[in-house]
């Protein structure tokens, strides 16, 4: 499976994502604060004022060891070398601790990042669930241990309660919110700690007063999870957003209104010694564009058998940032 997050990850408070590093540079300063980011928020990472050096600077950008991972460690890193930036890449390095001490030994100097899992990561007791919460509290907590974050992206690879169209189109659904009338007569597929983790079933039923007929314990996505969503042995499953086949079969994940999930949107992730203004610049222009069906489809074309690297430089073109 792509995702290291896995689906418990979502809630903050595990955060194990497999990271690895890819070419790519982001330098700009955390107190820098230019355009807010397509998910909402403000550009400084750091609680000083200091400004970002203006020169274009070098940069090592690792991703973890999933394909979603390396895909964005090519899109974030191609973007800083078009801004001039010396970027080498380091993929599929590891878990999220191996890469974290990278970050801090020097050995890489940049990695994308899910918001909600390396809050988590960082902070074992944060709380924050809604993006630009979750984002905020993400800034003060990387400052504190000499890391930077760019602008985070509309994107999320994160949990969903997803569903076959025919299901959304019986029942009404476009968030699980709609559940609540019908959820009894549905059965519910996830992982089985979905069973009973804070933001799995006992949530469903506190934040949205949903609650299913029946639990098939699965994978949070995957193949034995789709053929069971396809062939109605569920009605509804915890799959993540990115995943390929709900594009591939058309399935409608319900939105989440109430932050029941952690927001998870990707986010790179910076040493600060290493940020430079035309780094964080490459990765802001980036993330202003890229939003989850975007980033969905990409990783279908991954899926599909084309490299990463090559996938990354055709959006990039496509989008004005080559």
């Amino acid at each position: 499976m792509k995702r290291i997050h896995s689906a418990a990850a979502a809630l903050l408070g595990v955060a194990l994502l497999a990271a690895c590093g890819s070419s790519g540079s982001s330098a700009k300063d955390t107190s820098a604060a230019p355009s807010s980011p397509a998910g909402g928020t403000s550009a400084a990472s750091s609680p000083s004022s200091t400004a970002l050096p203006t020169t274009p600077g070098s940069v090592t950008i690792g991703s973890a060891a999933f394909p979603e991972s390396e895909l964005l460690a090519d899109i974030y890193g191609d973007a800083m070398a078009a801004k001039g930036v010396k970027v080498t890449k380091k993929p599929n390095i590891g878990e999220r601790g191996v890469y974290i001490a990278a970050l801090k030994d020097g050995s890489i100097g940049a990695v994308p990042e899910y918001t909600g899992s390396i809050l988590a990561y960082l902070d074992k007791s944060a709380s924050a669930k809604s993006p630009d919460d979750v984002y905020n509290a993400l800034k003060d907590k990387a400052a504190g241990n000499g890391f930077a974050v760019a602008n985070f992206a509309d994107a999320q690879d994160s949990d969903t309660i997803t569903v076959a169209k025919s299901t959304a189109d019986k029942y009404h659904l476009e968030s699980i919110a709609d559940l609540k009338d019908n959820a009894s007569k549905l059965t519910l597929g996830a992982p089985a700690q979905f069973k009973t983790r804070a933001d799995g079933v006992p949530a469903l039923k506190s934040v949205y007063g949903v609650t299913f007929g029946r639990f098939k314990a699965t994978q949070a996505g995957g193949t034995v999870t789709v053929n069971a969503l396809k062939n109605g042995t569920i009605d509804a499953a915890d799959i993540f957003s990115t995943d390929p086949s709900i594009l591939k079969n058309g399935f409608v994940s319900l939105k989440d209104p109430k932050s029941m999930f952690a927001a998870q949107n990707i986010v790179p992730l910076f040493a600060q010694k290493v940020l430079t203004q035309p780094m964080k610049d490459a990765c802001d222009a980036v993330s202003a564009k890229l939003d989850t069906k975007t980033l969905a489809g990409l990783v279908a074309q991954v899926a599909g058998g084309k490299s990463p690297d090559a996938v990354a430089k055709a959006w990039l073109q496509e989008a004005g940032l080559s």
